[in-house]
Parts: C-alpha cells; sequence; structure tokens
C-alpha cells in the first residue's frame, strides 16, 4: 500500500510518476496494478492509501539486491494562465 497526503491548502488533481534504482532494475520490474496507472483529486489535507501489485522477473541481475521503487506526484490540469491581453498603445498625433 501507498500512502499520499495532500498538504496543500488547495484541492489537486495530481499522477504519480514512477522512478526505480537502479536504473537496470526496470527492465525486470512489471506493475500488475499502480494507483500511477490514474489521476487523482484530493481536498486539502486529504489522506488516500493505494495498492501496488508488482512482479520482479527473475532474470533480474545477480547484483541487484535491493530496488528502491519511488514516486513523485505532479500536479495536472491545474490553473490555466488568462490569455494574454490585447493592449492598445496610443502614439499620439504624426506630424503629416
Amino acid at each position: 500500500m501507498y500512502e499520499f497526503t495532500n498538504t496543500q491548502s488547495r484541492t489537486v488533481a495530481a499522477q504519480a510518476i514512477p522512478s526505480y534504482a537502479p536504473m537496470q532494475a526496470m527492465a525486470h520490474f512489471n506493475k500488475l496494478q499502480c494507483f500511477c496507472f490514474n489521476e487523482y483529486t484530493m481536498k486539502p489535507g486529504e489522506t488516500k492509501q493505494w495498492p501496488v501489485v508488482f512482479v520482479i522477473e527473475p532474470k533480474l541481475p545477480k547484483d541487484v539486491t535491493t530496488i528502491t521503487l519511488s514516486y513523485t506526484f505532479f500536479e495536472v490540469g491545474g490553473k490555466v494562465p488568462a490569455a494574454p491581453q490585447a493592449v492598445v498603445v496610443d502614439g499620439g498625433s504624426r506630424p503629416s
């Protein structure tokens, strides 16, 4: 199980991106069920738990004895900045 708490003071929509160490383990690590496949919306201070189910293939190099799986949550959607406003510049009168 993986637990995440929204520490922001606002509702956020986010998706987790996994990372692996050491890198050579990534090719042998297969996620069967992962919360990182979906986006989630969480209220301020809300905590959720999600399952992670994975298989490590037997062809993992013998020198790899520990695998670290970590996740970084990235906000998706977010606030869209306002469209730029047209600016009219009055150049004054021109000599004729």
